[in-house]
């Protein structure tokens, strides 16, 4: 049965205190590192809307687009998954990649080939798994979305809180 809004948490964009954002049950998690290939959405392309595991989200031209490279080359670019993210946010937490010895597989170097770049995430995020749903309006959306248990719903640096998959934030972050 669907958690109604008015009995269900709802998460938007705010300043969150790290002491407001513990007794809410979010830890602080580093990030993984490890390469994303990230593009700037041009102007001929946006809006770009994404659907995710629980949301639909809408980019816009200018906004950084970091692709899920996968295991399997696909034939254009909007077939590889991706993830906005608004311009201050990037760039006050990812770095360019500084690993020399990074080889890239086949589909990093088709997803280089179509001009993206590599990129690592350096900040962390405040998380927590979801016991119960809550709603959560991320800045990419101007709709509510009902996030289920089970789900890790994210607080970035700026304050936006975001969801993911499990298996998304395993990848990810250091849990």
């Amino acid at each position: 049965m669907p958690v109604s809004p008015p009995t269900a948490t709802i998460y938007r964009q705010r300043p969150w205190t790290p002491a407001e954002l513990t007794r809410k049950g979010f830890r602080y998690y580093l990030p993984v590192k490890r390469v994303s290939l990230v593009r700037r959405l041009p102007e001929g392309t946006a809006p770009m809307t994404i659907k995710t595991p629980y949301d639909t989200i809408v980019a816009e031209a200018g906004d950084y687009i970091a692709y899920v490279a996968g295991t399997e080359v696909k034939a254009k670019l909007e077939d590889y998954e991706p993830r906005p993210i608004e311009p201050a946010i990037f760039d006050a937490t990812y770095l360019p990649w500084d690993d020399d010895t990074w080889s890239p597989s086949p589909t990093e170097a088709h997803l280089l080939s179509l001009g993206c770049k590599p990129y690592y995430k350096v900040a962390g995020v405040w998380a927590k798994q979801l016991k119960t749903p809550a709603y959560v309006q991320s800045i990419e959306s101007p709709e509510l979305t009902l996030v289920p248990v089970g789900a890790w719903l994210c607080i970035g640096t700026a304050g936006e809180p975001w969801s993911v998959t499990d298996e998304w934030f395993h990848e990810r972050y250091q849990v």
